[in-house]
This record gives C-alpha cells, structure tokens and sequence, in this order.
C-alpha cells in the first residue's frame, strides 16, 4: 500500500459512504430510507444556469425581430454649406489625398451624407412604380487620372485634333484628375435609359437637394458637355434657389460669394 495510505482519499467516495450511513441510521430510526437529493447548491446552480440561458435566447429573439437600421440611418453626417456649393474644376481642384466619409447607395460608394436622400428618393420613384438606380458615385483621385488619360488618348488618336484641342476636348468629358466632381462623392450617375426614371428624376431631384449637374444651356459657365445622368447634390434650400434663380453651380457659387459680401458691408 505505501508509507503513505492517505494519499489516496477520495473525496467523492468518502462523500457517498457517509450519506449511506446517515441513510442506514435513518433507517434504523424510522424504518424507511429517506430518498437521497441533490445539494441545494447544486440546485441554485442549475436554475441560474437555466435562467441565463432563457434570457440569452429572449435577447437574441428581441434584437432579432427589430428592424435592422440601413447604412444611412446608421450613420449621422451632416454637410456643411462648404461642401455642399463647392465648385470642383482646374481653378478650383480638390487635393490628390482628398477622400470624402463614404457610405454606400447599394452597392455604389457616395458620400455618406447623401445615402439618406438617395434612399428617399428611391422609396419616392418606387410609390410611382419606378425603379431608381445609381450607376456611378465615388472616384477616386487615382482611378480618375486613369479615366481621363484613356479618353485623352482617344481624343489624340483623331488625326482632326490637335494636342491642344484633344486636351480640351477630353477635359470636356472627363475632367483631369482632382478636378472631377466625383471626387467629392456628392455628384452621381443615375440610370435615365427608362424615359419615366429619368422625367421623374428631372422633376423630382430638388425635392431631395439634387440638381443636374451639366444643363444643355450651360455649357459656357461649367465648361462640360451636357449630361442627362450626372446629379449633384447640394442640399434641398439650394437645389430649390437654382432651379428657381436658372443657376448652374458656377453661377450660384459666386451669387452666394456677392450675398455675403453685401452682408459683411
């Protein structure tokens, strides 16, 4: 066995002989072997545990059947009037690291201050049973510079341009890099092949701060080719006073500029 016997006690064994000699005493006592139970500290252990985990399945129920917030819910980003009228050109550039706080409209990245408008604007075309899309919203600094030195080449290969001219040309179409509006993440591209989308968007962009970007009518003051897809946004009160003043961005921008002047005097 060992010098040292005691080393082998088992405490569980010991614990079942000595409840069989209470319950042969009880026996001799009574005359009936009272049933053996489960420690109430066993028991409190196992109704916590139950407890906790009926809470665990009640939680998860509750914050399953909530509504899930969309990204623009989510997300909280407020405009300043700054960036909202910002007019983006080669006199005006955006730095090469500019990068806006983005959000996503499906699967297109915009500025995450514009997400909430969209989705309204799209709940709004839907009650009419048209579908809204966005083709096209962020553009990187670097991927713009790639845009625009493939239409550059282009413009170049045609023999009636010259290098000057194809540079105009092309800048016409597709700014350089950092002079692109879509840098800003606030100008998108809306999906205007059905007529009813594109009479709604027309009608109805005001009503969400959008205006259409490159109007026919104003090719002499933003020095682009008319676009019937490319929106910007500029927030409800401004888009309004455009379309009721027939200002472009450019021509609002320094309208704004002389109102402030008047005021500062």
């Amino acid at each position: 066995m060992g010098p040292f016997p005691y080393e082998k006690y088992d405490k569980k064994s010991y614990r079942e002989s000595k409840r069989r000699r209470r319950q042969v005493l009880m026996q001799s006592e009574t005359g009936y072997i009272k049933p053996y139970r489960r420690s109430k500290k066993r028991i409190i252990i196992a109704v916590c545990a139950a407890g906790a985990l009926l809470l665990a399945a009640a939680i998860t129920a509750v914050f399953t059947l909530l509504p899930r917030q969309t990204e623009a819910q989510s997300t909280d980003v407020r405009l300043s009037a700054a960036e909202r009228l910002r007019v983006v050109n080669r006199a005006s550039p955006l730095e090469k690291d500019y990068v806006p706080q983005l959000g996503k409209f499906d699967s297109v990245p915009v500025s995450a201050g514009i997400v909430h408008e969209l989705e309204e604007m799209r709940g709004k075309a839907a009650e009419q049973g048209i579908e809204l899309k966005v083709t096209a919203g962020y553009i990187p600094y670097d991927e713009q510079k790639k845009l625009y030195e493939a239409n550059l080449a282009e413009f170049t290969k045609n023999s009636a341009y010259t290098p000057i001219r194809a540079q105009a040309a092309a800048q016409r179409v597709v700014p350089e890099a950092g002079c692109c509006e879509a840098q800003t993440g606030l100008l998108v591209q809306f999906d205007v092949t059905n007529p009813l989308a594109k009479a709604f968007i027309e009608r109805e962009c005001i009503n969400f701060g959008f205006i259409q970007r490159y109007a026919d009518n104003k090719q002499d003051r933003t020095h682009m080719d008319p676009s019937e897809s490319a929106y910007r946004y500029v927030g409800k009160y401004d888009a309004e006073k455009m379309r009721a003043f027939d200002m472009c961005l450019e021509e609002y921008s320094e309208y704004t500029d002389n109102q402030s002047a008047v005021t500062l005097k």
